[in-house]
């Protein structure tokens, strides 16, 4: 656990912005083929016991009505998952984030570190997980434009399901995308 980070990095080696005020946890646990589901579910869950409406942006955003509350980087060494989460507690670092003090709210961080490890220790099927996940998503539904990051063309769509991977599914006018990975962007209102 950390107060900040100095060097805080997301996904794709990106900045990450890690200002006092914040949560930054590791938790290092066996990896699993949905850890990324599992690691969302845990923190949805965790925050969402403090009363606070959040959701995941596919697929490891933290949102509270369409701003960023946070997100989750994992990272895998050998047959373990480095699951890193960052949270907004007391303060925004972007113009358009959200903090869980805007929701009156003083967080004992050792205590959110304990309900998000218990989550993620908690044994699943993979059905059970995957339905938890897909009750998470904010996605879902949502008119999305996905950056794949590469030099093929962006995919746009309807978000319609997560297949058994956590792949995101994208309906578009020539049919059904699978995408495993990439930047999405929620186009249609929250």
């Amino acid at each position: 656990m950390a107060d900040e980070q100095t060097a805080g990095r997301g996904r794709q080696g990106r900045e990450w912005l890690s200002p006092v005020g914040g949560f930054y946890a590791t938790f290092v646990v066996p990896h699993d083929r949905l850890i990324a589901m599992r690691a969302g579910v845990a923190v949805v869950r965790a925050v969402a016991n403090l009363s606070i409406p959040v959701g995941l942006k596919w697929p490891n955003d933290l949102m509270i009505e369409g701003r960023k509350l946070g997100g989750i980087l994992i990272e895998t060494a050998r047959d373990l998952a480095l699951v890193g989460v960052g949270l907004n507690v007391e303060t925004r670092p972007l113009p358009d984030s959200v903090s869980l003090l805007d929701f009156g709210l003083c967080v004992e961080r050792l205590a959110l570190v304990q309900a998000i490890y218990a989550d993620l220790a908690m044994p699943r099927s993979d059905d059970e997980l995957l339905s938890l996940y897909r009750a998470c998503l904010t996605t879902l539904g949502q008119t999305v434009r996905m950056d794949r990051g590469t030099n093929a063309d962006e995919v746009i769509g309807i978000a319609v399901d997560i297949d058994s991977s956590g792949c995101l599914v994208v309906e578009t006018d020539s049919g059904r995308t699978i995408l495993a990975a990439g930047d999405c962007v929620h186009l249609s209102p929250q």
